[in-house]
């Protein structure tokens, strides 16, 4: 005795492997450790950087613009790996100049000249967060840690 099946169309067979194959993808991409060097030593580059902001910007915008080549570069990084979109946003935020952190303290730096110290303090701080919550995601690849953690381990 046969017994008859349904034929099943061959789309819904290419849509069940599909879906099949994208529930075995990763969500994120791999831990880097060259993404993690790259987040913790830009975020000294920076702050010492904010620290300068109140002198005049002039004399320092060789050394900006190096900087800001080099955030670029880490931005760059980021958004080259594989289903590491999330790493890359946070890149984007730190270097947009119409933002409210590195990009845009370039922006306000070098068209006053010189910035107060109570800006400085408040854009050090939110600069600090934003490189301490990159540095975060980035040991969280590797295995699961608070962010108070994974930023004190890269102090």
């Amino acid at each position: 005795m046969r017994i008859c099946r349904p034929a099943v169309p061959a789309w819904v067979r290419v849509f069940c492997m599909a879906l099949l194959l994208a529930g075995c993808a990763p969500l994120i991409s791999e831990y880097s450790l060259d993404a993690y060097k790259n987040a913790t030593s830009l975020k000294a580059e920076t702050l010492a950087m904010v620290d300068k902001s109140g002198e005049k910007y002039a004399p320092h915008k060789d050394d900006v613009d190096a900087l800001t080549v080099k955030i670029s570069a880490a931005y760059e990084f980021a958004a080259g790996i594989p289903n590491n979109e999330l790493s890359a946003t946070q890149w984007q935020i730190v270097r947009n100049p119409d933002g409210n952190l590195w990009g845009g303290f370039v922006r306000v730096w070098s068209s006053q000249g010189t910035v107060s110290p109570a800006f400085r303090l408040g854009i050090r701080k939110n600069i600090s967060d934003a490189f301490d919550q990159i540095i975060c995601l980035e040991v969280n690849k590797k295995e699961s840690k608070s962010c108070a953690a994974a930023v004190a381990a890269s102090q």
